[in-house]
């Protein structure tokens, strides 16, 4: 097969690969904000308050280096971006 077509179908199961990471970790995050909102009214439960904060910040750093991956560093502003904007400048 031709090498730039592999080289698409390698890129569109990452990109499906990271929107399905992100729809979970949104999904999840909203269940922990839920739940955490309800263990904040119990002084008693200052541990699981700390463990859901550790698991969404660790979730959101995980996140954040897939997209950096999947998206080569470009995640707000590619050089096509720029270049485009100049154009019309």
């Amino acid at each position: 097969m031709n090498k730039k077509y592999l080289q698409a179908i390698k890129r569109v199961k990452s990109l499906r690969r990271f929107y399905i990471h992100l729809f979970f970790f949104l999904v999840v995050n909203v269940a922990l904000m839920f739940n955490l909102i309800m263990l904040e009214k119990d002084e008693s439960l200052n541990f699981f308050v700390w463990v859901i904060l550790n698991i969404m910040i660790t979730w959101s750093i995980s996140v954040f280096i897939h997209a950096w991956v999947v998206f080569r560093g470009k995640i707000l502003f590619s050089k096509a971006y720029k270049d485009r904007r100049l154009k019309n400048l």
